[in-house]
């Protein structure tokens, strides 16, 4: 029985037994080596989040790009990824890219479109799907249809957003459809109007009295250079940046300029060409602030409103997200699909879709309709869905194409979400397990699992619980754990021991920290780059400077943590190695142990469960999330076939010793 013993213990040592080989874009050192697959042998379902931006820069400009991601896929199939979610990779407002300018171009510091073709094509030769995130909810401020919409309430794009100089009102008379009550807070100043100007001007400033006053005119007269006598202390701005055009002195406080402007908003009189200071910027009051030709107007320097050259009304917008994010307005849910707005976001998609992509990871998706927990947006998503689906097929593939939501919700709030998507985050699996690992309670694990997916299959029998740690807008895991590194290599096995999809985002595998913005940090924080053989060839320019210093060391970097003994990545690579390669783990059914569930308050840090595949195979998975070692008895299991294990696993007859924050997966 002792021979036996050491046995089991020399198999957990060896883990899982995968095909391995050296990825050619990571040095391994010679008692180590990433797995290697065969066409068709990761059936784990494994998606890895990437943010474009940050994960590999090809050309050195600080900058992750398309190329960059195609030079690492070896480590991502390595990993054992079958697809990849890339941020947003259109041109945007912010360097995140949720604010999107255009849905049918891509960000050029990102690469050309043919970049992004051979991506795709070199992901899927890997075997490797790509999901674009997609933005259905809002646009940015500097998109393009926004811009239009602000010229004129008769603009094409004016009803593809919120906009109304009297929301309230508006809402409560059912103008809005998709929004159903009032909130002051989400409505945001637009000056809505031709406010520019193009041509030849004018321009006469008196400040020989104590009223200060612009009259402007158009003219034919000959454009005058900016004056070259720098004792002239009066400047025209026109908001080109560097550019502050000095007036002519006619007579004392008496300044005139006849010159060409080309400005779309609007302009200010300055006293400085480099100061912003009250007394050195003059607007126009608020509301009083728009050119009559030849008419004196008031120049204010306390409250200097943009002078403006159109008659503009001063109107609203509804922004759930901020003044940045204008919310798109699709109408009435029941005829939303006819709605310009849809239509053309439908374009942009089926761009990408003739391009390659095979699938999307859907943004804020229970913010499209102002009611989260209504049927609007299930309703709405469903059409969406169909309408690419469709068009998927069309382009000649025989599988649906892939969609997952983010729905921020309880699993209850997203279950209803099922009937539209075939994949939903599942926040609620990281909810539960950030409780389990620091209590030291396994017994429940299984119980909430399965009662989450049962709530889903009342709703779907095929809905796919896309399960995670944390993502880019979440406190890294390593945070909440306090750097534990055993239950961070604990809530990996987990992860890819549950039943599910699972995700893994950029850097947890490293152990990457950081804490997000309503933890007290900032968003970028949680976005850190990934740092491959050492830290000149991390992506930080997009930044600006907001990570973790201690963070980008080599210490931390692919090529580093690969070689050392006992890392977070080895245990990743060993459970997505088992996770592709054993049927029963990958595709099956969770279903509680007879023993050791929520009832057993004995053995409290013991969370067990079976997972059985539609083909019949079947697995044992055990986990100890005590900081100590437990013994339990299996006599009615099968105890000589590991898969996987992560720590102390050893194996006496039925019994069964798990170390502190060990766990061990078994054939049955």
């Amino acid at each position: 029985m002792k021979r036996l013993h050491i046995l089991f213990a020399l198999a957990a040592l060896i883990t899982v037994a995968c095909t391995k080989g050296p990825a050619p874009d990571v040095v391994q050192p010679d008692q180590f080596t990433v797995p290697q697959y065969s066409q068709g042998e990761k059936k784990g379902n494994i998606t890895y989040q990437l943010l474009i931006y940050t994960f590999a820069d090809s050309n050195g400009d600080g900058v992750g790009d398309f190329n960059g991601i195609k030079s690492k896929l070896n480590y991502l199939d390595g990993l054992g990824v079958s697809a990849i979610w890339i941020s947003p990779a259109h041109p945007a407002d912010s360097y995140h890219g949720y604010d999107v300018q255009d849905y049918e171009s891509l960000d050029p510091a990102f690469g050309t479109e043919q970049d992004f073709k051979n991506l795709i094509d070199a992901a899927h030769s890997k075997g490797i799907k790509v999901y674009m995130d997609y933005v259905l909810n809002h646009t940015g401020k500097g998109n393009k249809w926004f811009t239009e919409a602000k010229k004129s309430t008769e603009a094409e794009t004016f009803s593809w957003y919120h906009i109304s100089a009297n929301p309230q009102a508006d809402i409560a008379a059912g103008k809005f459809p998709m929004l159903k009550s009032y909130d002051s807070k989400v409505w945001h100043d637009l000056t809505v109007g031709e406010i520019g100007y193009e041509g030849r001007l004018h321009f006469t400033v008196d400040f020989s009295g104590e009223e200060k006053t612009l009259t402007v005119e158009p003219s034919t007269e000959k454009a005058q250079p900016s004056n070259t006598d720098t004792s002239v202390k009066m400047f025209l701005w026109t908001g080109e940046p560097g550019v502050a055009i000095r007036m002519y002195e006619k007579t004392e406080g008496i300044y005139e300029l006849t010159t060409d402007i080309s400005t779309p908003w609007g302009i200010l009189i300055r006293t400085s060409d480099t100061s912003w200071d009250i007394g050195t910027k003059w607007g126009a009051p608020k509301g009083k602030n728009v050119v009559v030709w030849g008419e004196p107007l008031a120049l204010s320097s306390t409250d200097a409103q943009d002078i403006l050259f159109g008659n503009p009304l001063q109107m609203k917008f509804y922004g759930d997200f901020g003044s940045w994010m204008p919310d798109l307005n699709y109408g009435d849910v029941r005829t939303a699909s006819q709605s310009a707005p849809f239509k053309a976001m439908a374009r942009s998609a089926k761009k990408w879709i003739d391009m390659g992509i095979d699938g999307l990871r859907l943004d804020a998706v229970k913010h499209i309709y102002s009611n989260p927990t209504g049927p609007e947006n299930p309703a709405f998503l469903k059409d969406w869905y169909d309408t690419c689906n469709d068009y998927f097929h069309q382009a000649g593939h025989n599988d649906d194409i892939y969609m997952v939501a983010e729905v921020w919700m309880d699993y209850k709030s997203v279950a209803p979400y099922y009937a539209a998507l075939p994949a939903c985050f599942e926040f609620d699996f990281w909810e539960r397990l950030k409780w389990a690992l620091p209590n030291r309670t396994g017994r429940y694990l299984a119980k909430d699992l399965i009662e989450y997916r049962n709530e889903y299959a009342k709703v779907s029998s095929g809905a796919i619980a896309a399960t995670k740690l944390t993502n880019h807008d979440e406190t890294r895991a390593a945070t909440i754990l306090k750097g534990n590194e055993d239950q961070l290599k604990q809530a990996a096995a987990i992860l890819m021991s549950a039943e599910g999809q699972p995700y893994i985002y950029q850097g947890e595998e490293l152990g990457y920290w950081g804490k997000d913005d309503d933890d007290g940090g900032k968003d970028e924080f949680v976005r850190a780059p990934m740092i491959w053989d050492n830290i000149f060839d991390a992506a930080v320019k997009p930044l600006n400077g907001r990570y973790d210093s201690a963070l980008i060391s080599d210490e931390y970097s692919v090529k580093t943590q690969t070689a050392k003994e006992g890392s977070l990545i080895r245990t990743y690579y060993d459970w997505t190695c088992a996770r592709n390669k054993c049927g029963a783990i990958a595709t099956g059914k969770m279903s509680k142990h007879a023993v050791y569930n929520e009832d057993n308050s004995q053995f409290n840090s013991i969370a067990a469960w079976y997972m059985t595949a539609s083909s019949g195979e079947k697995a044992l998975v055990v986990h100890n999330l005590s900081n100590s070692g437990v013994t339990i008895s299996l006599p009615e299991d099968s105890l000589t076939d590991i898969v996987v294990s992560l720590g102390s696993v050893s194996v006496s007859g039925s019994d069964l010793t798990l170390g502190a924050n060990s766990s061990v997966v078994f054939q049955q």
